[in-house]
């Protein structure tokens, strides 16, 4: 299920997966964005799921810049292969100088296929075969269960609780923290450190 990556000066993007590509946004995929939501649920529960859509409609709706090896942040369209049908979201940002934080959010309607792991496999990927990076991290809510277990997938272990982390729709939630560090990923992968 990993991705294909490549170091190139478009920053190894699209990244493609078996059944997905990640790409940056393209104009009109916001609306796409918005019927989507409409329709149903997104895989992270809020307040993250919510807040990762909100991000990717607003990129969305005014663009996104290309690469550039300063860029600290990738909100990246979540789309089919076959069909080149809009399904969701993905987000890395950096977090520290070798450190960044991993998001996602689809359809409901395409929960239960495995392509909420196919992006977290390919998001880790992506920051150490590309970025260089030394640890990932993923905050997701405690009630949301699927998520926890596409992070388990992708390699992240659970590294703590946090209470009351963050403010969403009225109401604090608390959130499991989740982290992967490159040596990990190298092993698992069978890479030279």
């Amino acid at each position: 299920m990993a991705a294909r990556l490549r170091k190139s000066p478009d920053g190894g993007l699209p990244i493609r997966t078996p059944r997905l590509v990640l790409r940056d946004f393209e104009p009109g995929d916001a609306a796409l964005l918005e019927r989507a939501a409409a329709r149903g649920r997104g895989a992270a529960m809020p307040p993250l799921g919510g807040r990762a859509l909100a991000v990717a409609k607003r990129v969305a709706a005014r663009g996104q810049p290309r690469y550039s090896p300063q860029r600290r942040s990738f909100e990246l369209a979540v789309v089919l292969r076959r069909g080149a049908k809009l399904i969701g979201a993905c987000d890395i940002a950096r977090s520290g100088p070798r450190r960044a934080d991993i998001g996602y959010v689809l359809a409901s309607r395409h929960w239960g296929f495995g392509y909420g792991t196919e992006v977290a496999v390919a998001l880790v990927d992506f920051a150490f075969a590309v970025l260089g990076l030394r640890e990932v991290i993923a905050v997701v809510a405690v009630e949301n269960e699927r998520s926890r277990r596409v992070l388990d997938k992708a390699g992240l272990r659970w590294d703590g609780l946090m209470r009351r982390h963050t403010r969403f729709a009225g109401r604090w939630w608390d959130c499991h923290r989740y982290i992967i560090e490159r040596a990990t990923w190298s092993e698992a992968r069978g890479l030279r450190r």
